[in-house]
């Protein structure tokens, strides 16, 4: 396991150009039906970097295996290719045919995918495997990881799932089915199908355990257009090696913004989100709070919380909110969260986060909405998210899943999905579509897009998410926001003294989980 992220050149690669200027040309014309979504490192073509995972709940640990301090269980990504590829060839289609049975795929309570499963996935299915019932489970997005849990606990059969979890924490425990052999047999080179490298993302010890979903573009800003232009500041920048975008100069963009602070018609500069805080943060001070080979083996012994870069990029997130006051307090985001998304509301001139920013955004009527790079501290760096549909190893009807996966992985269904949702796609043929739409939508060129998505997965500055490497990531994380972030958040102290407390807890449980992994690592 790596960083999996993509060079321009690797992006360009996909759609067999030279040039920035050619891949723009190519991104005019319509794009051509064929299979595909899924989350992995960022990918070829014009589109492709990483989404964000959950944890699944504990299960009985699968048989022993080498302890990963010894053995990556990932296989390490391919080197970019030399020379542009030639455009991705059509995959050998799935074989139709004789699927029959029920097909239960689980799902979130998502507006915008929900959508998508019923105006283009499900009739996809439907016109491709007229006998293949399918079930869809649809639970709030809190109880999707659980629901996971519960149903391989109780054996109840669950063929497909995606939107992200911890990849590698359902590989520890045995869960996703190997797809190895249905790739090979249907002669489906997905190497080439899907951006390039998302296939590598989830691939342990040379097989296949899921099929690219779902790709980020790595994590970006938001901003309101209306707001920028009142304050009469120039947009931010789609270029991320701007040396004028910095830290101060969003500071003082902000300060610009933010009227009538803790009001009830107050505005707000800058919401500096940014999942995940605890590592996204420390990367723009030039640190990390984790060690190197957590991110290689999916468990450490300790983390690098109780360093400078941690806690000075804490303080300054304290500082946004109390010192500065241009970034909402805790209270403040709870209240404008109440009625619908903060951003939404018109009131925040800048938000930055996971690319899911993206399609998050991209209903919004009321203002005009642009994209741009992340300002830079000491660097910009920050985290990629890919996720993936996954089959259930303890399903009952996996040859009729199989097929059902091959349908909604389409060019035509992922293309029609991404511009539908705005949710950028994972097939390589499918990108063009989709940054037609987000340049439409925003009124930004596909030129200025396709600077913005290309720097973001720069290897420079661009990760893979832990929450999709790191074993029970969510019991890090659920930790390092009662330890630190509420308290720093909510100023219960100044950060070095809550991160010095707080640290200790985080070493605990990162060490708690190497020493409950080290031994048990799957064999397969």
């Amino acid at each position: 396991m790596k960083d999996l992220i993509f060079t321009r050149r690797r992006v360009l690669a996909v759609l067999g150009v030279s040039s920035a200027g050619a891949l723009v040309a190519a991104c005019g014309a319509a794009a051509t039906p064929t299979p595909a979504p899924k989350p992995a490192a960022p990918a070829a073509a014009p589109a492709a970097p990483i989404v964000a995972p959950a944890k699944p709940a504990e299960a009985p640990k699968p048989a022993e295996a080498p302890k990963p301090a010894a053995t990556k269980p990932a296989e390490a990504p391919k080197p970019a290719a030399t020379k542009p590829a030639a455009a991705a060839p059509a995959a050998a289609p799935a074989k139709p045919g004789a699927a029959t049975g029920k097909v239960f795929w689980l799902v979130r309570s998502t507006p915008q995918e929900n959508k998508g499963q019923e105006t283009i996935f499900e009739p996809a299915i439907k016109a491709a495997l007229p006998n293949v019932q399918i079930e869809r489970v649809i639970v709030p997005g809190a109880q999707y990881i659980p629901k996971i849990n519960s149903m391989a606990a109780a054996k109840e059969s669950l063929e497909i799932w995606g939107f992200g979890g911890n990849y590698f924490d359902y590989w520890a425990r045995g869960l996703p089915q190997d797809l190895t052999s249905y790739i090979k047999g249907d002669n489906w080179d997905v190497d080439k199908y899907f951006g390039e490298g998302l296939m590598d993302i989830f691939k342990v010890r040379g097989k296949w355990y899921g099929l690219s979903q779902l790709t980020t573009y790595g994590s970006i800003m938001v901003y309101n257009k209306d707001m920028f232009d009142k304050a009469g500041l120039k947009p931010p920048p789609v270029k991320w090696d701007d040396k004028e975008w910095t830290f101060d100069r969003a500071l003082e963009y902000a300060t610009k913004m933010t009227k009538n602070y803790g009001t009830p018609n107050g505005e707000y500069g800058w919401q500096a989100e940014e999942w995940a805080l605890m590592t996204s943060w420390p990367y723009k001070w030039g640190g990390d709070a984790w060690q190197k080979e957590h991110y290689t083996n999916t468990i450490a012994q300790k983390t690098n919380f109780n360093s400078p870069e941690v806690i000075d990029s804490h303080q300054y997130m304290q500082d946004l909110i109390w010192k500065h006051k241009v970034n909402p307090d805790p209270g403040t985001i709870q209240g404008l969260a109440a009625l619908q998304n903060p951003f939404k509301t018109g009131k925040i001139g800048m938000h930055t986060d996971g690319g899911w920013l993206f399609w998050s955004t991209s209903d919004i009527k009321e203002f005009k909405v642009g994209y741009a790079a992340l300002p830079t501290m000491k660097s910009n760096k920050h985290i990629n998210f890919d996720d993936f549909w996954i089959m259930g190893r303890w399903a009952t009807n996996k040859d009729a899943a199989w097929q059902v996966m091959r349908a909604i992985t389409t060019v035509d269904a992922t293309s029609k999905y991404s511009v539908q949702s705005g949710t950028p796609p994972t097939p390589r043929e499918s990108v063009k579509a989709w940054l037609e739409s987000v340049s439409k939508f925003s009124g930004q060129s596909v030129d200025d897009l396709l600077t913005l998505c290309l720097g973001a997965i720069d290897p420079k500055i661009a990760q893979e998410s832990p929450d999709h490497l790191f074993l029970q990531h969510p019991k890090i994380s659920t930790s390092y926001e009662n330890e630190i972030r509420d308290p720093v958040r909510n100023k219960q102290g100044d950060a070095k003294t809550i991160i010095t407390k707080g640290a200790a807890v985080m070493d605990d449980i990162v060490n708690g989980i190497y020493n409950q992994f080290k031994d048990s690592l799957p064999k397969d």
